[in-house]
C-alpha cells in the first residue's frame, strides 16, 4: 500500500506541480513597468502599441501566466504556489493610452494588468490622463492602486505631506472604484527613510522603479519592477527578462538610496546562502554610465559593491547579474540611488 501512496505522491509532483515550480530557491515572478503606449510620447516612458503586442503575443505563445499583481503578492506572501513562468504587468500614472491603445490588447489576449494612478489628475480631467469612469470600463482586466495624489518627489517632505499624499489618494481610489489593497507605486521610484517607514507603518506593499525578479524573500517596501519603456522594450530585452530570477540576497546594507555624503556608495549584500567559487566568479555588477565597480568578497555569502567613480546627481543604479543553473536564466539584482540636485 505504501509503494502505490509513493507512486501516486510522484506522479502528482511530476505532472501536477513541476509546470508551477522551478528549479530556484522560491517561488518567484516578474514584474513589467509601462507608462504610456504611444509611438509619440517621450522615449523614456512610452511603449509602442505594436511593440506592447508583441509583448503579449509572446507571453501567450510561449505558455507564461500573467497574473493578477494581486494574485501574485498573495502567493507569495502565502506561501503557496506561483506557475513556474509567471508574469504580472503594471503601468504608473494613468495615461489615456493605457484605455484607447493597451486595453483592447488585453481583451484581444485575455491578460490582466494593474495601473497605478496619481488621483488629482482624474480629479481634475487632464485630458491625457484616464478618468474615473474608463477605469471603471476596464476593470473586468485592470486593477487599479495607488500612486499618491500629485505625483510628487516624495524624498525630504514632511512626513505630513507624504503622509496625506497616500492616505487621500487611497480613499479616492476606494471611493470610486471599492479598492481595498494596500498597493502603493513610489513617484520615480523614490523614497526616503521616512517614507519607507511610513509605508511600513501604513501597511502597503512597495513597488518601485527598479529592475529584478521577486520571490518570498523580496523588500516588500520596495518590489522591483522592470521597465519596458523605450530601450528597454526592444524584443531581446523583454525576452531576457521576463526568463529572471529573484538574486538570493537575504539582507542589503544599506536599504537607504539616498547618498549625500559619500557619492561611491558601498553597498553591502548578504546571500541567503553560501555560493560556489564558480557562482563568485560569474558574479558580476554594472554602473549606470560607468564601468564595472569593485567587488571584494566578504565571505562566502557576502560581497562588497562599490562604484569607482563618484555617482551623478539624480538616479543612479548598481545592477548585478549571476547565471542560474538553467541556460538562458539568471539572477537579477538592483539597487537604486538617488544624489539630490539641491
Amino acid at each position: 500500500m505504501k509503494s502505490v501512496r509513493f507512486i501516486l505522491n510522484a506522479f502528482f509532483l511530476l505532472f501536477v506541480l513541476w509546470p508551477y515550480t522551478s528549479i530556484a530557491d522560491d517561488n518567484q515572478c516578474v514584474l513589467l513597468l509601462y507608462h504610456r503606449f504611444s509611438d509619440e510620447g517621450p522615449q523614456s516612458t512610452s511603449t509602442s502599441p505594436a511593440v506592447f503586442e508583441k509583448h503579449l503575443e509572446y507571453l501567450y505563445e510561449n505558455g507564461y501566466k500573467v497574473l493578477p499583481l494581486g494574485e501574485v503578492i498573495e502567493g507569495l506572501k502565502m506561501q503557496g504556489i506561483l506557475p513556474r513562468k509567471c508574469v504580472s504587468l503594471t503601468a504608473d500614472d494613468g495615461f489615456l493610452s493605457l484605455y484607447t491603445n493597451a486595453y483592447p490588447l488585453l481583451v484581444k489576449y485575455q491578460m490582466p494588468m494593474s495601473v497605478f494612478v496619481s488621483t488629482e489628475s482624474i480629479d481634475k480631467k487632464y485630458t491625457l490622463m484616464l478618468s474615473w469612469q474608463q477605469l471603471q470600463e476596464m476593470s473586468d482586466l485592470v486593477d487599479v492602486y495607488n500612486h499618491s495624489v500629485k505625483h510628487l518627489h516624495l524624498v525630504e517632505q514632511s512626513v505630513e505631506v507624504v503622509q496625506s499624499e497616500i492616505t487621500q489618494a487611497q480613499q479616492r481610489i476606494q471611493q470610486e472604484l471599492g479598492v481595498e489593497e494596500k498597493f502603493f507605486a513610489y513617484p520615480y521610484g523614490e523614497f526616503d527613510d521616512e517614507t519607507y517607514r511610513l509605508i511600513s507603518d501604513l501597511g502597503y506593499v512597495g513597488f518601485g522603479q527598479h529592475s529584478g525578479a521577486i520571490g518570498r524573500n523580496s523588500d516588500f517596501l520596495n518590489l522591483p519592477r522592470f521597465s519596458m519603456s523605450g530601450p528597454y522594450a526592444k524584443m531581446d530585452s523583454f525576452t531576457l527578462k521576463i526568463k529572471t530570477l529573484p538574486m538570493p540576497i537575504e539582507f542589503e546594507e544599506p536599504q537607504s538610496l539616498l547618498i549625500s555624503e559619500n557619492f561611491k556608495p558601498s553597498l553591502t549584500l548578504t546571500f541567503s546562502r553560501e555560493l560556489t567559487n564558480n557562482e563568485k566568479q560569474q558574479f558580476s555588477c554594472f554602473v549606470s554610465g560607468q564601468d564595472q565597480p569593485e567587488l571584494i568578497w566578504l565571505a562566502s555569502n557576502k560581497v562588497n559593491v562599490q562604484a569607482r567613480e563618484s555617482l551623478p546627481k539624480g538616479r543612479s543604479r548598481y545592477n548585478c547579474t549571476m547565471p542560474s543553473k538553467e541556460a538562458g536564466r539568471y539572477y537579477w539584482y538592483s539597487k537604486l540611488w538617488l544624489r539630490p540636485t539641491s
